[in-house]
């Protein structure tokens, strides 16, 4: 049996033909095609209008994000959940965004995740030769050092043969007691 369905829009309550596209909210407790919440190209052409990013500032706190979102019509978003997908360059959040929005949100993201990472160490290689420890390391911003010759003092100090800035040792430091306590434990195995 040929059934008819008039597309009438869930957010303003217009009729409406649609067009190339056409637009509906998920719900996956709906049973037939009459539940389906349709939106009429207005009203979406008004949602992708509202969202216009003017600025978001991130926060992360005990392994959570969260993120202010400031609205170029002066709407304002305050600790939303949020989480930032690196495959598609999207921040996913608490509301129904636009893609647009979200991979502006992104551009945003990856600016301040860059720059709280800019002092952290990315990688760090030890390697042991006869009376000879040295250090390999970079941080996410890109700054390196290459086979830098290093001691522990008896105080706990760290002296490098090179002058390194006092965040890279202090890392090195942390990741030096990590590796000499592995080799403990190896060493015991044998």
């Amino acid at each position: 049996m040929i059934r008819t369905l008039d597309i009438v829009c869930s957010e303003c309550g217009e009729a409406f033909v649609p067009g190339a596209k056409l637009y509906y909210r998920d719900n996956y407790m709906n049973t037939s095609v009459r539940d389906t919440k349709f939106i009429c190209p207005a009203c979406i052409a008004k949602w992708q209008a509202k969202w216009q990013i003017k600025g978001a500032v991130f926060h992360e706190q005990d392994y959570v994000m969260t993120v202010d979102i400031e609205l170029e019509d002066g709407t304002a978003y305050k600790n939303m959940d949020c989480t930032p997908i690196d495959e598609t360059e999207t921040v996913v959040v608490g509301e129904d965004i636009p893609e647009e929005a979200q991979r502006k949100l992104y551009a945003i993201y990856d600016a301040w995740d860059k720059e709280r990472k800019a002092h952290v160490l990315k990688d760090c290689i030890f390697a042991d030769e006869f009376m000879r420890t040295s250090v390999t390391c970079e941080t996410y911003a890109g700054e390196k050092y290459e086979n830098v010759a290093f001691r522990v003092t008896m105080r706990g100090e760290l002296q490098t043969e090179i002058p390194m800035p006092d965040y890279i040792k202090k890392q090195v430091l942390e990741a030096y007691k990590l590796y000499e306590a592995q080799n403990m434990d190896d060493f015991k195995e044998e």
